[in-house]
């Protein structure tokens, strides 16, 4: 019984560590990409605002800020070739 508890124990720890590692790994993955919410300054997002609120790139309703009794839609910022920085990415408010 010894030799085989010897014999059997670095598998078995080997695989215990393999399993533990992959909950811990599936644990830390976030369903969600939360990004910061800007206004847009002009029609085309050329300017953006500073941040407004924490979005999401995910989910059915649209990111919004809301300033006395005008809400405005938030976006992300994402660079495009020749233009640069630009608010066009489209955000979804956090859902928990």
């Amino acid at each position: 019984m010894k030799k085989f508890l010897k014999s059997a124990g670095l598998p078995i720890g080997v695989f215990a560590l393999a399993i533990g590692s992959a909950f811990a790994t599936n644990a830390m993955k976030s369903p969600l990409a939360i990004e910061l919410g800007y206004q847009k300054i002009d029609d085309e997002g050329l300017e953006c605002s500073i941040p407004r609120a924490m979005c999401s790139d995910t989910g059915t309703v649209f990111c919004t800020w809301t300033v006395g009794t005008t809400t405005h839609r938030l976006y992300g910022k994402q660079t495009v070739p020749d233009v640069g920085t630009v608010c066009t990415k489209t955000l979804y408010q956090i859902t928990p």
